[in-house]
């Protein structure tokens, strides 16, 4: 009878020693379990954010749809007008005209005005801002608000660079007063025009008149 009992109570520590080891186990399953759930998620968010933050870093320049990618020209607009400007070849745009002139310069003819004191009667007022290194007309995409300088009265001129490209704010004028009406020119310099003797003669540019992005 004695033993008997005695091996229904080793029995009776069996099972709670066995129920103690499921419970442990089904404890450290559901940890486990838990832990991978929170692993997948953590591993998901961080594969769903990796390529905004490759783009948050990325230059905008290696931006192919760029505009001010010095390695993406893009064509051309719509209405672009190639030409030469010499000494004696200008292009002419409602009232002014735009030529070169030595050592290497942008040179305004008839129109021109400073307006300020010039005597004479003159129909627009221009100012250029010059937009640096572009890879073509079409890389100029919107007109500046600020930084535009004004050629003097004694000049005329301002300097024409290669692979720039510039903005033209045009005034239109009335008796030397302004109209309030303004256009604008985008224009690109494509190259220098060499001499025969190796100097340099002029510009080949690009432009679009007038530009209205």
């Amino acid at each position: 009878m004695k033993l008997i009992e005695t091996q229904n109570v080793l029995l009776n520590s069996g099972n709670i020693t066995l129920n103690f080891i499921k419970l442990s186990i089904n404890k450290k399953c559901i940890i486990m379990r838990k832990m991978f759930l929170i692993s997948a998620k953590f591993l998901l968010a961080i594969l769903f954010c990796l390529p905004l933050l490759i783009s948050c870093g990325k230059d905008v320049s290696s931006n192919p749809n760029n505009p001010d990618n010095p390695n993406n020209p893009l064509p051309d607009p719509e209405g672009t007008i190639t030409s030469n400007i010499s000494t004696s070849t200008f292009i002419g745009l409602n009232g002014w005209s735009l030529g070169w002139i030595s050592p290497d310069n942008f040179h305004f003819a008839s129109g021109w005005s400073t307006g300020t004191g010039y005597p004479n009667y003159y129909f627009v007022r221009i100012s250029v801002c010059n937009l640096g290194t572009k890879k073509g007309l079409g890389n100029i995409q919107s007109i500046p608000t600020n930084g535009y300088s004004a050629p003097t009265v004694s000049s005329k001129s301002i300097a024409c660079e290669v692979g720039h490209g510039y903005v033209f704010k045009v005034e239109i004028l009335d008796n030397n007063e302004p109209t309030g009406e303004i256009f604008h020119v985008r224009l690109y310099v494509e190259k220098s025009l060499i001499s025969t003797s190796g100097g340099i003669m002029g510009a080949k540019v690009k432009y679009q008149y007038p530009f209205e992005p």
